[in-house]
């Protein structure tokens, strides 16, 4: 990378930086405050999804298949990646100053780059799980997504960014930490072997978005072909529910990919460009990082509100766990049973069986729906 500073290490670099904005306060921008409020409000909102995704999965059988054992990954992902938040506002704001200080952000760097490539990998995983799934055979759908291959699918989301990315930095090819003209615990961008980093990241992010593109051409193909089937003969209901699961599945993977596209795209654009900056368009390249990195921390918030909203199953189970309606929660697991069984469960799930509650209601509707259509 051109023009690149000789620093001395990045300790001294978080040392010399936060003391000389500390003896000048009115240095913090109020763009600098903003940004940092909505990097709190991301951190607020990715913890309570995601914490609530995994709870409504915990609680219900219903909700426990194999693909949710890639949903779940994708939320401890997610959570790790908005639980971090907050030590990044608090570089941002210049108001760390701590003995540790920059093993706390080598550490922070370490684990949101990790936790971003996981996100990434699984939600190509979910695509190509969702693709599988419609135009193979289940017997082929059974083979492939077994528990086995899903236990190493999950490894791999998490192995692949650890080693590509932070490994050669560790070895030498770059260096974790604060950088000053991004502010934020990331990489040090004035290393010389910083465009690895950036390679590694670009190539990574390409094959991710050619998975997911690739998977959903193939959904959209089939799901027009038996649309196409289902207007020109008569299909048995099974064939009709089938049709219609394909419609739903590939909505709720448009909305996914959609909503990662929007807010990988600035993040990537930036990194594409940064190997052929050099001077003060490189430096103005950097500066804004912070704010292409508010998007890419903003899709660990919509993926939750995305199954929430969209997934009939979920949705059904996050309404129930939203009005307090514990015993309505279809198929309850071992963990709410017993939770139910210390609060005199058994006398408010026989009054919910005798009275149609609102979670009840909602899940017959969901099921009228689905088979009328």
């Amino acid at each position: 990378m051109a023009e690149a500073f000789d620093y001395q290490g990045s300790s001294e670099i978080f040392v010399s930086h936060v003391n000389s904005v500390k003896s000048n306060h009115s240095s913090l921008a109020p763009r600098d405050i903003c940004l940092a409020g909505a990097y709190c409000v991301l951190f607020v909102l990715g913890v309570t999804g995601n914490t609530v995704l995994l709870l409504a999965i915990a609680l219900s059988r219903k909700l426990q298949t194999r693909t949710s054992f890639l949903i779940i990954n994708l939320s401890v992902s997610d959570l790790l990646v908005s639980t971090l938040q907050p030590i990044q506002v608090s570089v941002l704001l210049r108001r760390i100053n701590l003995p540790l200080h920059d093993v706390i952000c080598q550490l922070t760097a370490a684990l949101d780059i990790t936790a971003i490539g996981s996100s990434v990998i699984t939600i190509m995983l979910i695509a190509f799980n969702r693709c599988v799934l419609i135009i193979k055979p289940l017997q082929t759908f059974d083979r492939i997504f077994s528990a086995r291959h899903l236990v190493a699918m999950v490894i791999f989301s998490w192995l692949y960014p650890t080693l590509v990315f932070i490994v050669p930095q560790l070895a030498g090819h770059g260096r974790l930490g604060y950088d000053a003209r991004t502010r934020l615990c990331m990489c040090d961008f004035s290393h010389k072997n910083v465009n690895t980093f950036v390679h590694l990241v670009n190539s990574s992010s390409a094959i991710a978005l050619g998975v997911l593109f690739v998977c959903h051409w193939l959904i959209l193909r089939r799901v027009k072909q038996s649309a196409a089937k289902s207007r020109s003969s008569s299909l048995t209901t099974e064939r009709r529910y089938r049709s219609h699961t394909e419609h739903v599945i590939t909505k709720n993977l448009l909305c996914v990919v959609c909503c990662f596209l929007l807010c990988v795209t600035p993040f990537w654009g930036v990194f594409l460009a940064i190997p052929f900056l050099e001077g003060s368009a490189l430096h103005r390249a950097l500066r804004v990082t912070p704010y292409v990195c508010l998007p890419l921390v903003l899709d660990s918030c919509l993926n939750p509100i995305i199954y929430g909203w969209k997934h009939p199953h979920f949705r059904v189970v996050i309404a129930c766990m939203l009005r307090g309606r514990w015993p309505d929660i279809p198929e309850p697991s071992r963990l709410l049973a017993r939770f139910l069984a210390r609060n005199n469960g058994g006398i408010q799930t026989s009054h919910s069986n005798s009275v149609a509650t609102g979670c009840e209601t909602q899940s017959k509707n969901v099921i009228i729906e689905t088979n009328n259509k």
